[in-house]
């Protein structure tokens, strides 16, 4: 049951300004989600299945063969929007406090981080729990391989590929390669 309104909450959190990260209906939505996520993962792990309506009930949208395994973890869900043929692999972690799109024919390898989050840059506005949060968007045709982290307020274009234990936190042109931390943007050859 869900006890929080989500066109509410995005007026809070998605319009990249500080707002207090523990507003009730904030913690309730991220509870819900949390619920529905640890009940897959449990069940995935006991039983080697789980009912993935738990976690495509909480996605703002999703395409055409859409695939995750094990470990999923999102913040909230609703600001979370996945294209057609896409595959999401093992320890997923989602901090969707702003909208993530992901577009067509992405691969995302195993243990990889995406965070809209910014944490106040005044300490007595971190220290009182307040954030901000920047969307992320990923175009078609990208490659994100393993233990990859992608910061908040990123476009990453079309035809990409992100080479493994990269950290992204700058805009990524299409037709390039992504290595490092930081990250070093090469065109594609």
């Amino acid at each position: 049951m869900k006890n929080f309104d989500i066109e509410k909450i995005k007026k809070i959190t998605n319009q990249g300004n500080l707002y207090y990260d523990f507003d009730e209906d904030i913690d309730n939505a991220r509870n819900y989600a949390f619920t529905n996520c640890r009940k897959y993962n449990s069940d995935y792990q006991i039983k080697g299945e789980a009912d993935r309506n738990l976690i495509l009930d909480l996605l703002g949208s999703y395409g055409e063969n859409f695939v995750f395994k094990a470990g999923f973890i999102c913040e909230f869900g609703f600001n979370f929007h996945v294209g057609n043929h896409v595959s999401i692999g093992n320890n997923f972690k989602l901090i969707d406090c702003n909208e993530v799109s992901i577009g067509d024919n992405v691969q995302i390898g195993n243990n990889v981080g995406i965070f809209t989050s910014k944490h106040a840059e005044n300490p007595q506005y971190r220290a009182d729990h307040w954030v901000k949060d920047l969307p992320i968007t990923i175009g078609n045709n990208v490659v994100i391989e393993d233990d990859v982290v992608i910061g908040g307020g990123v476009t990453i274009g079309d035809n990409v590929v992100v080479e493994r234990n990269s950290v992204v936190i700058k805009d990524v042109p299409s037709n390039s390669f992504v290595t490092g931390n930081p990250s070093c943007i090469k065109p594609l050859k």
